[in-house]
C-alpha cells in the first residue's frame, strides 16, 4: 500500500489550470518502524506537499504487515522481504511520476534500508538519510528501551516475536535477524552523488558518520535535525519540523531540473486512479472526501454478501487510521470476514489529511473533528452504506458519542475507554492529555512497589502531576457521593446537565449504545463519578444502554483478545441493522 503526490503542475494542468512548475525528478519515502513510524506519518505529508509545490511528485509506503499494507504470507527471506517491497516501491514510483531521476528520503531505520537499496539500484541520483539508524542492531536495541516507556501498562502478545512489539504488530524474526546485519556506519563506498545527512543533536555517532561521509568522495551536505526530539519522542505530542521540511525540499529542489509540463503529459497521461488491496476476504480502497477530497481514509468491504450495518472507525489521539499496533486494521478486517464494510480515517491534521486553514493545531476534543466525521458520513451516505455505527477508542470514544448526540443519522455507537463523556469547551487539551489520571486504586499499589521508587529516583516519574492527579481522583471519588443527586437532579451542576442533555439526544435519536472499558481503566473511574458503581444510574435513566467491562485488557486494547471483545460489541449492535440495498 502507498499514497502516491503527483506535482501540483501535473494536476492543475491535467484539469486545465494551466500551471507550469514541472521537474524530471520524484522522491520515495522510506519509513521507519513503529511509533517512529507513527510519529512521522504527518511529516511525510506535509513534506510531500511541500515537493509537490516545487514540482516534484513523491511517494510513502508501508512495508508488509505494517500500516495499511497486506500481511505477508512467508518472510523466510528476511529483511529482503522489506528490501524488495522498497524496490517495488522504486518501480511504481516512476511508472507513476514518469521522472528520470530519483531521490530517496530515508528516516530510522528506513534511512540504511534506503542506503541499501540504493547500493543496487540505477538512476538514484541522491539520498537523504533524517536521523538515520547506522546500526540496525542499535536501533532494535534503542526501540525495545524506548517501547517499554511508551508500552507501559500494556499487556503483551502472547504470541509475540523475539524482535520489537507495538500491540500486536511485531518484526518477524527473520526481518530481525536481518536488520541486526545492517550498518551503513563504516560504508566504503555512497549509493549516491549526494548525500544530505539531517544529524541528531548529541549524538556521537551521527557526528563521526558525518565525517565519514565526507571522504566518500561524494557531495555531502550534513544540517542539525533541530527540532528531533518533539518530532519523534511521543505520538500524541509529535510537532513536524517545519525546518528539516524546508531543508529537504531546498535540496531536493537543486537537485532537480525543470520540464516542459505539455510534453510530460503527453507522455504519461492523466494522474492514475486508486486501485484496490485484496486480501482473502476484503478488498479495501483508498478512498478522499470532505470538501476539497481535504480527508484520506480506507473503505475496506467485504467480497461476500454485505451484512449488518457499516461501521466508521474513528482515530485515537494523533494516530493514523491504522491505530497503534495496527489495531483498526485488524479491527476492519475482522469485521470484513463478518460481512461489514467499514470506513477508517484521518481527520484533519492527522497523519495523512492536511490540516484546515485557520484551525488551531490541537484538535483533539473539538468541533473540528466532528465536522469530519460529518463529512464521512456525506460519504457513506453517497456511497449508499448505510444504516452506520461508530466507534473509537478514547479520545476516538469521546468523538464517536459526540457524534451520535449530533447526528441523527448513525444507527448505534461502541465508545471504547472515554476518558471522560463530558469534556469542557475551555479545557487544556494538552494539560488533560499530560495528565492521564490513573484510577486511585493504582497509587496505592505502586507506594509498595519497589520498581516506582526506583524509577522516582532515576527522576523519571513526574512527581509533581502524580500528587495533583491522586489529589483530583480523591476529589472526583468525594464528588461521587454526591451522583445520586445530580443524576436525579442535573440543572444543579454544568457537569451533570451537559451530561443529561447529551445522553438524552442519544436515546431521541433512537440510537443504540454500547459502552466499553477495560478494567481499571481511568475511564471507568469517571464514569462511576458521572453514574455511580459500574455506570448504574446511567442505565436507569438514559435508555438502557449496555455497558460491558472487558478484562486483562489494556487501555490501548493491545491483545488479540481484547480486540475481539471489542469487535463483538460492534458486531452485536451492527447485526441489529440491515444494510441498504
Amino acid at each position: 500500500m502507498g499514497l502516491f503526490r503527483p506535482a501540483d503542475a501535473l494536476v492543475d494542468a491535467s484539469q486545465h489550470n494551466g500551471a507550469s512548475v514541472l521537474t524530471d525528478t520524484a522522491v520515495l519515502f522510506v519509513g521507519s518502524w513503529g511509533f517512529e513510524e507513527l510519529c512521522a506519518r504527518k511529516f511525510w505529508q506535509r513534506l510531500a506537499v511541500a515537493l509537490s509545490q516545487r514540482g516534484m511528485a513523491s511517494m510513502r509506503f508501508d512495508y508488509p504487515g505494517t500500516g495499511d499494507a497486506l500481511d505477508h504470507p512467508d518472510y523466510a527471506a528476511g529483511l529482503n522481504v522489506w528490501l524488495d517491497t522498497t524496490s517495488a516501491a522504486v518501480t511504481t514510483l516512476k511508472e507513476l511520476s514518469g521522472a528520470d531521476r530519483l531521490l530517496l528520503i530515508g528516516h530510522g531505520i528506513g534511512g540504511a534500508l534506503a542506503w541499501r537499496v540504493a547500493e543496487n539500484m540505477e538512476g538514484v541520483s541522491g539520498l537523504a538519510l533524517a536521523a538515520p539508524a547506522l546500526s540496525g542492531r542499535h536501533w532494535l536495541r534503542e526501540f525495545v528501551a524506548l517501547s517499554r516507556i511508551a508500552n507501559q501498562g500494556a499487556i503483551l502478545n502472547t504470541s509475540a516475536s523475539s524482535g520489537p512489539t507495538m500491540g500486536e504488530q511485531v518484526i518477524p524474526d527473520a526481518v530481525t535477524a536481518g536488520l541486526r546485519t545492517l550498518n551503513i556506519a563504516s560504508a566504503v563506498k555512497a549509493p549516491a552523488p549526494n548525500i544530505l545527512l539531517l544529524q541528531q543533536e548529541n549524538r556521537p555517532a551521527d557526528a563521526a558518520f558525518a565525517e565519514h561521509l565526507e571522504t566518500l568522495g561524494v557531495d555531502v551536505r550534513t544540517v542539525p535535525f533541530e527540532g528531533y526530539d518533539r518530532f519523534i519522542s511521543d505520538v500524541m505530542f509529535s510537532v513536524p519540523p517545519m525546518g528539516a521540511i524546508a531543508t529537504l525540499t531546498e535540496w531536493a529542489s537543486g537537485l532537480a531540473n525543470t520540464v516542459p509540463v505539455a510534453s510530460h503529459l503527453q507522455a504519461r497521461g492523466m494522474v492514475p486512479s486508486p486501485s484496490a488491496l485484496d486480501g482473502d476476504y476484503f478488498r479495501e480502497t483508498p478512498v478522499r472526501f470532505g470538501e476539497q477530497s481535504r480527508l484520506y481514509g480506507v473503505l475496506c468491504e467485504p467480497k461476500g454478501q454485505r451484512k449488518g450495518a457499516t461501521v466508521l472507525v474513528l482515530p485515537t489521539g494523533y494516530e493514523r487510521a491504522s491505530g497503534w499496533g495496527r489495531i483498526s486494521v485488524k479491527l476492519c478486517r475482522d469485521l470484513a470476514r463478518s460481512g461489514h464494510a467499514s470506513l477508517r480515517f484521518d481527520m484533519a491534521n492527522i497523519a495523512d489529511s492536511p490540516p484546515v486553514p485557520d484551525q488551531r493545531d490541537q484538535i483533539i476534543y473539538g468541533e473540528g473533528q466532528l465536522a469530519d466525521i460529518d463529512a464521512a458520513m456525506d460519504f457513506l451516505e453517497e456511497r449508499q452504506l448505510f444504516p452506520v455505527v461508530v466507534t473509537g477508542r478514547c479520545s476516538g470514544g469521546w468523538a464517536a458519542f459526540k457524534s451520535g448526540v449530533k447526528d441523527k443519522r448513525f444507527s448505534g455507537v461502541v465508545p471504547v475507554n472515554v476518558f471522560d463523556f463530558y469534556i469542557p469547551k475551555d479545557t487544556d487539551v494538552e494539560a488533560l492529555l499530560v495528565s492521564s489520571r490513573q484510577p486511585l486504586a493504582s497509587y496505592g499499589a505502586k507506594l509498595f512497589c519497589g520498581g516506582f521508587w526506583r524509577r522516582v529516583l532515576r527522576g523519571e516519574v513526574r512527581i509533581r502531576n502524580g500528587i495533583t492527579n491522586m489529589w483530583a481522583m480523591i476529589a472526583a471519588k468525594v464528588v461521587s457521593f454526591t451522583t445520586p443527586i445530580m443524576v436525579r437532579f442535573p440543572f444543579l451542576s454544568p457537569r451533570f446537565h451537559a451530561l443529561s442533555q447529551d445522553f438524552t439526544s442519544i436515546v431521541a435519536n433512537d440510537t443504540r449504545m454500547s459502552i466499553v472499558f477495560t478494567d481499571g481503566d481511568v475511564g471507568a473511574a469517571m464514569l462511576e463519578t458521572n453514574f455511580g458503581p459500574r455506570g448504574r444510574l446511567l442505565t436507569n435513566r438514559y435508555g438502557n444502554p449496555r455497558i460491558v467491562y472487558i478484562a486483562n485488557a489494556d487501555h490501548n486494547l493491545t491483545t488479540a483478545e481484547a480486540r475481539h471483545a471489542w469487535a463483538d460489541e460492534v458486531r452485536a449492535i451492527a447485526l441489529q441493522f440491515p444494510p441498504s440495498q
